[in-house]
């Protein structure tokens, strides 16, 4: 025969329901910024294929928007998530932004074929990401 469980009492479920939401509020602003470190550096991948000649310029531009997109979800995704520091949160945010915007200015300059103008956009991409690697560390630094 097999044991029964009891039911959670009714009290607990309002303390569970909150415990979820407070940490997958932080859970979710870590998978976000690992996300998008990741893609950032997916984004560098292509943008350096490309510029060697080794990708082709539909190939590189459609992954490129691809990159961009996920991007922009991981930032609104990060800027919904309820902040045990405002400010914290929003410099992730920004850093987010900024990667999206480098990826579309990448794709931008596939598209248009320049290279000088993914030169660039690689080199607003490593900003991003390094402001991204800042604040990812502040964000889950203990305050002091």
């Amino acid at each position: 025969m097999l044991p029964t469980v009891a039911p959670p009492s009714r009290a607990f479920l309002p303390l569970l329901a909150l415990a979820l939401a407070s940490c997958s509020s932080s859970e979710t602003v870590d998978e976000q910024s690992k996300l998008a470190a990741s893609t950032a550096q997916s984004v560098a991948l292509v943008s350096d294929a490309w510029l060697a000649g080794a990708a082709p310029s539909r190939y590189a531009s459609s992954a490129l928007q691809s990159f961009a997109e996920t991007l922009d979800d991981a930032g609104r995704q990060v800027q919904s998530a309820s902040p045990s520091d405002r400010a914290k949160r929003d410099a992730l945010a920004e850093a987010l932004s900024r990667l999206s915007n480098a990826a579309k200015r990448a794709k931008d300059a596939v598209e248009a074929g320049q290279h000088a103008e993914a030169g660039e956009a690689q080199q607003e991409l490593r900003a991003a990401q390094g402001d991204l690697a800042a604040a990812y560390r502040q964000y889950f630094s203990p305050d002091r």
